[in-house]
């Protein structure tokens, strides 16, 4: 299996590909170090397309996926919840974020303790009085003490306070601390969330959490819980992310020209959501359409295994696909720059990107190289 090379940034491939050709005709005096051999070492240098691979929630398989990563010399993304790491084996510890993030890997947010920041419809109506809330789900009274507002599009509006969450014949309900003092209709338009000061403050607390663990500035990109980005969630994530990918009915594939970053369609590649032949013809869209494509998956899942990702992985090289973090792809079209890296990829704190050096060295030799270049021309002229 070719490893699938990643983390290459556009000034560094154009430094190589320059620095090439101009080498070339040092070696040989000869004019192959022409804009036009130029042009076709830049050619040959680009990938046929570019792919991201998030895996959800930071589970320990994060860790058993990072190393089928590392066969293919190939970045990914984990979306964790800081709130679960280290809390026991089931999860990603700091150590292993941090191994991850120095070998290129992009963190990212999915909430402190994989909260449903959205807004859920409610199902049965509300009248006044009531201790429990019918919802589409009861995913909102997991824990104790969370603040929720109820709301309709007449502008009617009621808070209350999670007690625990349950199911029966009705369906399933958010129990409540006090009696609400409001009524409401069921209807799509009539919803509960999260109230506006605790929806932000969880989205800005688990980037700050992460960050302590990745460095300042280091975790760019947000993955909505259960991919609802409905309501003030929507809203608030773009005053602290520059990215958020969810899954919508592009089916994963985004344009390479100037794509929307909140609006980065995934898709997720289980087992039970794509067989080998669905990822075959989704890898060859990527390669062969200006497209860029994003999977996504959840490694603690039976249905999302090390052989589905070394499938992937090894497809996608095969097709000469770069795999790349959201963060570099946004970066290589153009449209967010990358924060500058923290740490290089063998661990060392250095404040410089993963290559950073590296490609200022490329840039000195290429220097270098022009200044022969200069030298072979004027012995021929003079």
């Amino acid at each position: 299996m070719t490893p699938t090379t990643g983390g290459r940034s556009g000034r560094r491939s154009f430094m190589r590909a320059l620095g090439a050709g101009a080498a070339a005709v040092g070696a040989s005096g000869l004019l192959s170090g022409t804009a036009l051999a130029q042009d076709e070492d830049e050619e040959t240098d680009e990938p046929a397309g570019y792919l991201s691979i998030i895996y959800d929630d930071g589970p320990i398989e994060d860790f058993e996926m990072f190393q089928v990563h590392e066969e293919y010399g190939a970045p990914g993304c984990t979306a964790a919840c800081p709130g679960l790491m280290n809390s026991s084996e089931e999860w990603l510890s700091t150590g292993h974020l941090q191994e991850m993030y120095d070998a290129g890997w992009e963190v990212m947010s999915h909430t402190i303790d994989h909260r449903a920041l959205g807004e859920v419809p409610i199902a049965e109506d509300i009248e006044e009085g009531d201790t429990q809330i019918y919802a589409d789900t009861n995913t909102q009274g997991r824990f104790e003490g969370d603040p929720l507002v109820i709301f309709d599009e007449d502008g009617n509006e009621a808070e209350a306070t999670v007690a625990g969450n349950g199911e029966d014949d009705t369906g399933q309900y958010i129990e409540l601390e006090e009696p609400i003092g409001e009524s409401f209709t069921a209807a799509y338009t009539t919803r509960v969330r999260y109230t506006d000061e605790f929806t932000e403050e969880i989205v800005a607390d688990s980037q700050s959490q992460l960050e302590e663990m990745v460095g300042e500035g280091q975790v760019t990109g947000w993955i909505y819980t259960y991919e609802r980005a409905d309501g003030l969630v929507g809203d608030i994530v773009p005053e602290y992310y520059d990215s958020a990918p969810r899954r919508d009915g592009a089916g994963g594939l985004n344009p390479e020209h100037d794509p929307d970053p909140h609006g980065l369609s995934r898709r997720y590649m289980e087992t039970d959501h794509m067989d080998d032949d669905d990822i075959e013809q989704f890898l060859d869209n990527v390669a062969n359409e200006p497209d860029y494509g994003i999977l996504a998956g959840h490694s603690q899942y039976d249905t999302m295994t090390t052989d589905r990702i070394d499938f992937v992985l090894e497809q996608a090289s095969e097709r000469d696909i770069e795999v790349v973090t959201v963060q570099e792809a946004l970066d290589i079209f153009g449209v967010v720059d990358a924060p500058d890296r923290t740490a290089d990829e063998n661990g060392d704190e250095d404040g410089v990107e993963n290559g950073e050096q590296d490609g200022d060295d490329e840039e000195e030799e290429s220097m270098g190289i022009f200044d022969r270049i200069i030298a072979f021309f004027r012995s021929i002229f003079s």
